[in-house]
């Protein structure tokens, strides 16, 4: 059948218009909808204490929020704070201490709010070999103690630490950037630094090498200090609440999955990140290692110790005290006259925990 040209164009444009509603039709809403770019900064190499992040992406919960996340990589709290200070990263995941410390009178105040609580307990510990003659924290004097980075956010609450039983930095004991990951085991296996003053998740990955390793006990007031949370811009908070609301409840969403399905977390998180996978023959050997590495911060994720409201997110008003009080009585901060109203808030709590938890909890077990 022949067709005159304009008839022809005429059937062209009509097919092309229905395969293109048939197209929207099947596209998800929230693809439907643009979304917002995400950058959000840790103060490392990724690692399985992202796995619920990168469930969440998988599963479409930052999609459905209207949000499409970046990751950015930065060397050490010191170094991330300052690019969401000057709204160059969205969002960021890291500890609190630099942010109480430019509270102290005659420094410059950053303008940055934690907005929710993720590693719920303390994720530092420092750690030696097993054959270490080093038995408490008052050994490592005159020792060479190993640090990821020196602008970490958690070195001057260690120098606090030590400072508490008498030892001060360059006098009793020295600070010894190592890195993370493979370098610093090298560096403490090879004898370079005595001692390695880390976070939860990098000690069980060293331990997955067969390295036998012994955690130096802490004061229980350290024990007690929140970790890693994820903060903002003060602009953020107050102009784009949709936003912070919304990466809140897709992460809570991600931390529901990898409780209920560890194993799909692990698989997933090396599926967005196949470099970060151990090459080894055994799979199921790679697996457990991987496990036992996600659940050394899903510890931290989920902790909420006796009677606590199980509410994700939200930070103790009297832990922040405890920080300050801390930072002043190990030399770290000049007065313990700091207002802490402008360095976090519980606003969004309610909102992140709005969701059907066993619905997520159920979808979560049938993921393979």
């Amino acid at each position: 059948m022949i067709r005159s040209s304009n008839s022809g164009c005429f059937g062209f444009v009509a097919s092309s218009l229905v395969l293109a509603a048939l197209a929207f039709a099947a596209t998800p809403a929230a693809a439907q909808k643009a979304l917002q770019k995400v950058k959000l900064g840790q103060v490392t190499s990724t690692s399985l204490t992202f796995a619920p992040v990168f469930a969440a992406q998988e599963l479409g919960f930052f999609e459905e929020e209207g949000i499409e996340l970046e990751h950015l990589n930065f060397k050490g709290g010191s170094v991330l704070q300052p690019q969401i200070a000057s709204k160059q990263v969205t969002f960021g995941f890291t500890a609190v201490e630099t942010v109480i410390l430019s509270r102290q009178p005659g420094k410059d105040p950053l303008p940055l709010v934690f907005f929710y609580n993720a590693a719920r307990g303390s994720i530092w510990e420092t750690v030696v070999l097993d054959s270490s003659p080093i038995k408490t924290l008052a050994d490592l004097k005159g020792k060479k103690i190993g640090i990821g980075a020196t602008a970490n956010a958690n070195v001057p609450l260690t120098r606090a630490m030590l400072h508490d039983i008498g030892l001060e930095m360059t006098k009793d004991y020295s600070f010894l950037p190592i890195g993370v990951g493979a370098p610093a085991f090298r560096a403490m296996t090879n004898g370079d630094a005595d001692a390695y003053n880390t976070f939860d998740s990098n000690i069980a990955t060293f331990e997955t090498t067969g390295t036998k390793l012994r955690t130096l006990d802490i004061p229980q007031k350290y024990k007690n200090l929140f970790s890693n949370g994820f903060v903002a811009h003060q602009d953020t908070l107050r102009e784009n609440p949709k936003l912070v609301i919304g990466f809140g409840r897709a992460f809570t969403k991600g931390v529901i999955v990898c409780e209920a399905n560890p194993e799909f977390c692990v698989t997933n998180f090396w599926k967005h990140n196949p470099t970060a996978k151990p090459k080894a023959a055994n799979e199921q050997d790679v697996l457990k290692a991987g496990l036992h590495i996600l659940h050394s911060r899903m510890k931290s994720y989920t902790y909420f110790p006796g009677g606590t409201k199980r509410e994700f997110g939200a930070y103790p008003d009297n832990v922040w005290r405890d920080y300050v009080e801390i930072l002043f009585a190990g030399g770290e901060l000049s007065t313990k006259d700091i207002d802490l109203k402008p360095i976090y808030s519980n606003q969004f709590v309610k909102d992140f925990n709005d969701f059907d938890v066993v619905a997520i909890q159920k979808k979560a077990k049938q993921l393979k």
